[in-house]
């Protein structure tokens, strides 16, 4: 999964191992005061986390690897 925009991270909602559905919520960002979630786009299972909370990602960075 990859940030649709560039923000700081303010919440990781997935942890590595956990099983997902399509909609569910993996991380949420905060550009300009606003919340963006980053939602499973298929259903499988969190590989990784690459991010941190507090973290900056730019627009399309890999935030979550899904098996």
């Amino acid at each position: 999964c990859r940030s649709p925009i560039s923000g700081i991270v303010v919440k990781i909602s997935a942890q590595p191992g956990q099983q997902i559905q399509p909609g569910d919520i993996l991380i949420v960002l905060e550009a300009m005061k606003m919340e963006t979630n980053i939602t499973a786009p298929v259903a499988g299972k969190v590989a990784a986390i690459k991010v941190n909370v507090g973290d900056n990602v730019q627009s399309w960075q890999v935030v979550v690897e899904c098996e």
